[in-house]
């Protein structure tokens, strides 16, 4: 009698299944050269041998944040690591429209879950402001340690999206100073509830660049609306609906990429 197993469309697909693994990507720094053997950080290769259990001579991608990509060989000493490398050749996904997201600080994770998203929806720079109605004030070392923990997160962001550039993060800066960094920002938005223009009212010329305002959970001054108007920002809202700070500037980001980058359908 024949396997009943193999009969069963589930049972069949049990037992002929593969386990597909999705591209495995690490970032190293560097400018490289085919055949160099590139030494892992401590914290990749704890991750590639402890917790994925790679064994010496299995493949994975990296990447050196410039849109240089490589397939790699890992081999392992028993503290140490190190990746071969093979052909180099250059792999852009970035969109045609560079994106600056100036964004107020929000408390506890909210801003790590800003970040990450904003990578993965293909942000160009971030800055994280202070601003007069900021809830959250980092200064000195838990600023530096804050600033750091925004580029792992964007590191690894850009290792799980397939990113080959890593984007600039900016330390936690006033927004005096802020508003000087998009000066060359063809498109400025700075998002506030209380106007009556929407995203629909973007110039019909896709702009090449752009950098989007958001404000604290309180909202902007009556002073930082006007310096950010002089600074070249239109007022606009994305909706009748208020949206809470770490939601829109995802929104935002998505209906640029909508309307003038890489989310066009071609």
């Amino acid at each position: 009698m024949a396997d009943a197993g193999n009969r069963h469309p589930q049972c069949g697909q049990r037992r002929n299944a593969r386990v597909i693994m999705r591209e495995l990507r690490v970032y190293l720094a560097g400018q490289w050269q085919s055949g160099a053997h590139v030494a892992l950080l401590p914290a990749q290769f704890n991750y590639l041998k402890n917790v994925l259990r790679l064994s010496d001579g299995e493949r994975i991608t990296v990447f050196n944040g410039a849109n240089r990509v490589a397939e790699g060989v890992v081999t392992f000493e028993k503290r140490t690591g190190q990746v071969t490398l093979g052909e180099i050749f250059e792999r852009s996904v970035e969109s045609p429209l560079s994106t600056h997201l100036i964004q107020a600080m929000g408390k506890g994770e909210k801003m790590d879950w800003v970040v990450q998203k904003a990578v993965e929806l293909g942000v160009t720079r971030i800055t994280p402001i202070t601003t007069q109605r900021s809830v959250v004030e980092l200064k000195g070392e838990r600023a530096d340690k804050r600033h750091s923990r925004f580029i792992d997160i964007t590191i690894s962001a850009c290792e799980q999206s397939g990113r080959n550039f890593i984007p600039t993060i900016d330390p936690i800066t006033p927004l005096a100073q802020a508003l000087t960094l998009s000066a060359s920002a063809e498109l400025k938005w700075i998002l506030h509830p209380q106007v009556t223009a929407t995203q629909t009212h973007a110039p019909a010329a896709a702009p090449q660049s752009a950098a989007v305002l958001i404000g604290p959970e309180g909202g902007f001054t009556e002073a930082e609306l006007a310096a950010a108007g002089d600074a070249g920002f239109t007022p606009i809202t994305l909706g009748p609906r208020v949206l809470r700070t770490e939601t829109a500037p995802i929104v935002a980001l998505t209906a640029l990429q909508l309307r003038f980058g890489d989310f066009i359908p071609r």
